[in-house]
This record gives C-alpha cells, sequence and structure tokens, in this order.
C-alpha cells in the first residue's frame, strides 16, 4: 500500500512539473509573432481536430489536422514547407502537446517550426479569433 501511495506521489508531481513547465507555453513572444503573421512575414497553422476548431481559430490560421498530418507525414510536410516558403511557421493546438508533435514531424523532414501552445492561451492575449469551419 505504502508503495503504491508512493508511486502515486510521484506520478503526481510528475505531472504538476509538466503542466508548470512545458504545457501551453509557447517557444516565442504571441504578440510578435501574430505581428509578423499579419505582415506576411510569417503563417500560423492550427492542428486541433474539425471538433476542435469549431470553437474558433486564430484569425488567418491554416486548418491542417494533425491527423492528416500524422497520416501522410512527408506529403503534408511538402505542402507546409510550400505554404511557408520564406517566412516562419508557427503551430498551436488546444494546450500545445500535438502541435509539438508536429513540430517533430517537421524537423525530422527538415523544416524548421515554432510552437505556440495553445489555442485558449493564444485567445487569452487578446488575438483576434475567427469562426472555425462549419
Amino acid at each position: 500500500m505504502k508503495k503504491t501511495l508512493n508511486i502515486l506521489s510521484i506520478l503526481l508531481l510528475g505531472i504538476l512539473v509538466f503542466n508548470t513547465f512545458f504545457r501551453n507555453r509557447a517557444e516565442a513572444d504571441v504578440k510578435e509573432s501574430y505581428a509578423k503573421i499579419s505582415q506576411g512575414k510569417a503563417i500560423i497553422i492550427d492542428v486541433r481536430e474539425e471538433s476542435e476548431v469549431k470553437e474558433g481559430m486564430i484569425k488567418g490560421a491554416l486548418w491542417i489536422p494533425l491527423s492528416k498530418i500524422s497520416s501522410n507525414p512527408k506529403s503534408e510536410s511538402e505542402i507546409i514547407k510550400k505554404l511557408g516558403l520564406g517566412k516562419e511557421i508557427y503551430l498551436y493546438c488546444r494546450s500545445g502537446a500535438r502541435s509539438g508533435k508536429v513540430q517533430s514531424i517537421l524537423a525530422d523532414e527538415g523544416i524548421k517550426s515554432i510552437n505556440l501552445g495553445g489555442f485558449s492561451s493564444l485567445a487569452s492575449e487578446n488575438l483576434p479569433t475567427q469562426p472555425g469551419p462549419q
């Protein structure tokens, strides 16, 4: 019993540390990043799934869900590379975890991208939003 309690305590501590240091953490200043997007110097890609984007998207974001990227990483990476030619590529999802996965997929294909974290944290920074696809 005591061993189980210790393991649960360690797991809980691990989750708290992860959420504190990694979850919803943007790798760049959100407002500066959006200014680059607005100026056409960068693109932003929402990698959430269809049911999630219905709640709204960051204005100007492209929608390419993780499921599509995962099912055909080479093809989708090539599309993203063309869309972001000469521009910075920013990614976001609900919490920052899936955009981190996409970031890894793109890195495997030689494409640099920046994880902006989660939609709610971006919206709370007063970035303009738009309705998602219906």
